[in-house]
């Protein structure tokens, strides 16, 4: 009797690892079958599809991204009268020369009778490693067309340099 029992129970684990081989089997052969449909699923598209990291023509986009953001900071400060705090977006170019107090003084003399900002567009930004009366360095210039309450058709100009990290103002222009 117990040669019977462990006969039986010798078959059920025989078929038992039968059935687990064959199921192990079937998930083996449906991943070599399926494993290339998935690798076409996840190759990186062809190369003319893919967009490329910068224009070719503006090898220094990001930097002049990066300094509109900076600008527009300072320009912000510029449009709602709070010169003096405009300053925390200057240089050393500017703040070699000018105080705090003396910056707001120049800026709000420049921005005056122009009233309150109605809209403003950028033309243009370029990037330059010299600008006159400046050391070599990182510079972006933009070029802002801007209208005023009292004066419709104005140009900004600044021109920010990049130093520890930072680009700041080290120009503020409006013609």
């Amino acid at each position: 009797m117990l040669g019977e029992v462990l006969a039986v129970v010798g078959r059920v684990m025989f078929l038992s690892l039968v059935r687990a081989c064959w199921f192990a089997g079937v998930v083996v052969a449906a991943g070599v079958v399926c494993a290339p449909a998935f690798a076409v699923q996840q190759a990186p598209p062809p190369p003319e599809t893919q967009q490329q990291a910068e224009p070719a023509g503006d090898p220094h986009i990001a930097e002049e991204e990066a300094a509109q953001r900076q600008a527009l900071g300072f320009l912000g400060y510029l449009d709602h009268g709070r010169y003096a705090d405009s300053y925390a977006y200057t240089g050393m170019l500017i703040r070699a020369t000018n105080d705090r107090d003396s910056f707001a003084r120049q800026i709000k003399k420049a921005r005056a009778g122009t009233g309150a900002l109605q809209s403003r567009s950028l033309i243009d930004a370029s990037y330059a490693t010299s600008v006159p009366g400046a050391p070599e360095g990182q510079y972006v210039l933009l070029h802002y067309d801007a209208s005023f309450a009292n004066r419709p058709e104005a140009v900004e100009t600044l021109t920010l340099a990049f130093a520890k990290g930072y680009w700041r103002v080290s120009g503020y222009y409006i013609k």
